[in-house]
């Protein structure tokens, strides 16, 4: 490794727990005069959205500043990256190689928790914790839940169950999905149900999203309204969308309007694509751009939530 070159090692996980000190050592190095960063993830044996969006994120730092990077990548990183189509836009190398001795400065990078993604004044947004899990089998076997979303998440864990390894994989370690449960705030009280970013495509900067609040009594405290306002800046920020969509069955009125409250606009009809009691109904597409999403936050006053501790 030639002099002035500064090495970030990465172990056991890059994900939405452990992205934020993985981009401060990247910010750390790169405001010290780094003149050229190795991303050594070679132990990495998962990442999520978060994690990869943080190391894209990253190597478009470096690259601003003029500073070299290059990235060595385990077979799991590898993975998600090829999920997230993004192998192509990072400066991979196959691995450290003999050639690279001793780096000049080095962060090992330990898991630590992060208690949440975003709050408000009523909630807050974190990833579920290993013990929450079978919330996700509860919620699953909801008729009202299951009439009014028709959830593809919530079908996997109802067939699968809440510890199947591809289940986990889908709330914990997704390459292409961000899932947080949506816990009331100063209560110790369960999570009221979750919102998700799905089928995210980071280089595009889209994502769909998901609202599942598991009871009347929630609904009509208006949490899923808040929570979606929140997970849109959220993806704003950590992932740089700058579309979201969301498709709403015709017949579920509360979601449409909760959607049109939140600013999204509809685009389009999927014309009689839900069969319900018999029924043959209409899929509404709706969508909200980056100026929307903008005005949005600004109504609702939400602090930057990215990596870098201020808006770029």
């Amino acid at each position: 490794m030639s002099a002035g070159t500064v090495a970030v090692r990465v172990r056991d996980a890059l994900t939405a727990r452990t992205a934020f000190a993985f981009t401060r050592a990247v910010r750390d190095h790169l405001t010290a005069g780094a003149r050229a960063l190795l991303l050594n993830l070679e132990a990495v044996k998962a990442a999520d959205t978060v994690g990869l969006s943080a190391l894209l994120q990253s190597t478009q730092l470096a690259a601003l500043l003029g500073v070299p990077a290059s990235i060595v990548a385990s077979a799991a990183l590898h993975r998600a990256l090829f999920e997230a189509c993004l192998l192509e836009e990072l400066p991979l190398r196959t691995e450290a190689g003999p050639e690279v001795p001793v780096p000049l400065a080095e962060t090992d990078w330990l898991e630590a928790a992060t208690p949440f993604l975003a709050s408000t004044g009523r909630l807050m947004l974190r990833q579920p914790t290993w013990d929450e899990l079978p919330l996700f089998a509860r919620w699953a076997n909801e008729p009202l839940l299951d009439q009014m979303v028709g959830s593809e998440f919530l079908y996997r864990c109802r067939h699968l169950g809440p510890y199947h390894p591809e289940f986990v994989a889908s709330v914990l370690s997704d390459a292409t999905a961000l899932t947080l449960v949506v816990q009331p705030r100063g209560t110790s009280v369960p999570p009221v149900g979750f919102v998700r970013l799905y089928n995210i495509r980071l280089l595009e900067r889209l994502a769909f999203l998901e609202t599942a609040v598991a009871d009347l009594h929630a609904l009509r405290k208006g949490w899923g309204i808040e929570a979606s306002r929140l997970l849109i800046a959220c993806g704003m920020d950590l992932l740089g969308l700058r579309r979201v969509e969301a498709k709403v069955y015709a017949y579920n009125l509360l979601s449409i309007n909760s959607l049109r409250r939140n600013g999204f606009r509809q685009e389009g009809i999927l014309r009689r694509a839900k069969t319900y009691e018999g029924q043959h109904w209409d899929i509404l597409v709706f969508a909200i751009l980056r100026e929307e999403m903008e005005e949005q936050r600004r109504r609702e006053q939400f602090p930057y939530l990215g990596f870098w501790g201020e808006r770029p």
